[in-house]
């Protein structure tokens, strides 16, 4: 991930305890007024000193530092999805945490380094691509009395849906497999996935690269693959995007290979990381309107 240079938009503002500092500041004030005590006067400046010094503190702290986050793992509805980041050039003794609105994270101190590792864990409660637009970098260092915010580039994130639904896992479909022979169903390569039999690997493909790729072929005797298709679900839209979450985990738990049909989108038959990837994050942005697209 491309490291980021530090923002100049930071925001500054005084906490409760800053407020009430600022309060107490101005009581002495007035009691030094009230009774041309030089004492109080120089206690109540001091206080004012301090103030301020903080809040310069508290912003060049948080201006300087560059932050390097991670793309987030995607999560299934329900699940918390956790945003996650390295933060560098700060001062060993001071703090930082990432927030988002309404919620933040733990603060976590740098290390001798100036370096340290920040996490926010935001609920979920549906499927879909979320912008995470409003992360932002915090800190209260060093007295609490002020704190600084920085905002931090949006990051895109997948959830998928909650597995559900209580229909068994559709039959093999020979007609959907992976053929063994039969050149003119031949559809190119894919990345080899474990449990993928050792006759489909393409060894010249490996002599020249080193990479491990399986011949891919559409339909024949290959042997079957579960065919994971949305006419063979019911209930509203959610509930068949459920039901055919479950069957997909189903199918990658057991090793089988599946297809995947919805509306507008056709996956062939796979397995492995790339097929589960894939058809997850078409169940994830799914729309009847605007279904997705092979």
């Amino acid at each position: 991930m491309k490291r980021r240079a530090p923002s100049s938009a930071t925001r500054l503002r005084p906490t409760a305890a800053g407020s009430f500092w600022l309060l107490a500041v101005l009581a002495l004030l007035a009691s030094a007024i009230n009774y041309g005590n030089n004492l109080i006067f120089a206690l109540a400046f001091l206080l004012l000193a301090l103030w301020l010094q903080s809040a310069w503190q508290c912003r060049r702290q948080l201006r300087r530092l560059v932050w390097q986050g991670n793309a987030p793992v995607a999560v299934f509805t329900g699940e918390r999805l956790v945003v996650d980041g390295r933060v560098g050039n700060g001062q060993a003794d001071a703090w930082v945490a990432l927030a988002d609105d309404g919620r933040a994270g733990s603060p976590a101190d740098f290390d001798a380094q100036g370096e340290t590792t920040v996490a926010l864990a935001i609920p979920t409660t549906q499927r879909g691509e979320r912008q995470l637009a409003t992360l932002r970098l915090v800190s209260r260092w060093p007295l609490g009395l002020w704190q600084a915010s920085r905002p931090l580039p949006a990051l895109r994130a997948i959830v998928y849906p909650a597995p559900a639904g209580d229909l068994p896992l559709p039959a093999s479909d020979p007609r959907h497999a992976h053929r063994q022979a039969a050149s003119d169903d031949y559809q190119g390569l894919r990345a080899y996935a474990p449990g993928d039999p050792p006759r489909r690997i393409n060894w010249r493909v490996y002599g020249r690269s080193g990479e491990l790729t399986v011949n891919r072929f559409d339909g024949g005797a290959g042997g079957d693959a579960l065919r994971l298709d949305w006419e063979r679900t019911v209930g509203d839209v959610e509930c068949r995007l459920a039901q055919l979450t479950a069957w997909l985990l189903a199918a990658e738990h057991a090793g089988d290979e599946y297809a995947l049909r919805l509306p507008g989108f056709a996956r062939p038959p796979g397995r492995g990381a790339a097929q589960r990837a894939a058809c997850l994050e078409a169940l994830a942005l799914f729309s009847p309107a605007h279904p997705s697209t092979s």
